[in-house]
């Protein structure tokens, strides 16, 4: 269109509103996607770490700083450097059995609305 005003007849205008509303859609469905994706990648490891919760409170106490413990973390539990941040970040309450229910729920649910 040239960024010039146009007259349309009412098919013309009804396809150029449906193509906008078919990219919107789409983008904002590619959006929540990656957002769902990046969210199950942090859950996935918060889930790991509950599963190995020994290893990952020893590495935390033996670590000097923050740093070193992300790490640290990574190559005896193959964690990415995303998941060691959600885990040096996450609280301790969220460790007791209600809290890691919820997290594998959430993550469990993640990945069955992304593949939806």
């Amino acid at each position: 269109m040239n960024n010039q005003p146009r007259v349309l007849n009412l098919r013309k205008l009804l396809s150029y509103f449906l193509q906008h509303r078919r990219e919107v859609v789409i983008r904002r469905t590619r959006f929540d996607l990656r957002k769902a994706e990046e969210r199950a990648h942090i859950l996935l490891g918060l889930k790991i770490a509950i599963e190995n919760i020994d290893a990952v409170i020893a590495l935390i106490k033996g670590s000097a700083n923050p740093e070193e413990a992300k790490g640290g973390a990574r190559p005896g539990v193959q964690l990415t450097e995303i998941q060691a941040q959600a885990i040096l970040d996450m609280r301790l309450q969220r460790l007791t059995g209600l809290e890691r229910d919820k997290i594998i729920a959430e993550y469990e649910e993640t990945l069955r609305r992304s593949r939806a």
